[in-house]
């Protein structure tokens, strides 16, 4: 049994654009970096923009789309430390950290406005999506600068550096 896996689900409109197995890699990537022990189970979604939109209402009540979020499996997990429920799993279950879920033309936006790769920006939230699976935020300076700092570890390391942003005229 692998102890990560990493599902990753691609509505059929964006399948053709979207670098699933790099998605893959950096899911893993972070879990090996974080994670103590043990098997783990999480799940990446690459959706539209109106999904992430009506979750961002639903779940954290702004009426905006938004690039990424995140749905834990333990509301007890901080910087890091992933607290599991006691509820018994069932053979052969691993446990669940969670969902990501991203906005794929949100995501192209984003990629478009700083000059990089879809394919880096796709990375970055899935990346990010992880960090916050296991706890880790950026509420503030502090927190901001180690989760940042572990998002852009994995980056260079699965994708290399990024080339610097080149001036728009």
């Amino acid at each position: 049994m692998n102890p990560v896996r990493i599902d990753i689900h691609v509505e059929e409109s964006f399948r053709d654009s979207v670098p699933e197995a790099t998605l893959r890699r950096v899911a893993e990537m972070t879990l090996a970096r974080e994670r103590r022990s043990g098997p783990v189970h999480a799940s990446v979604t690459i959706t539209d923009d109106e999904t992430l939109h009506a979750l961002n209402r639903a779940h954290r009540g702004e009426d905006r789309v938004t690039d990424v979020l995140s749905f834990g499996a333990s509301e007890h997990a901080h910087n890091g430390e992933v607290a599991q429920h006691d509820f018994p799993l069932g053979p052969g279950e691993e446990p669940t950290l969670g969902d990501v879920i991203i906005a794929f033309p949100q995501a192209r936006r984003q990629a478009e406005a700083v000059g990089h790769p879809v394919e880096r920006e796709l990375a970055l939230l899935t990346v990010h999506g992880i960090l916050h699976l296991l706890g880790f935020d950026h509420a503030d300076v502090g927190e901001e600068k180690v989760m940042f700092g572990k998002q852009n570890a994995v980056l260079e390391e699965v994708l290399g550096p990024a080339r610097p942003i080149e001036a728009r005229s």
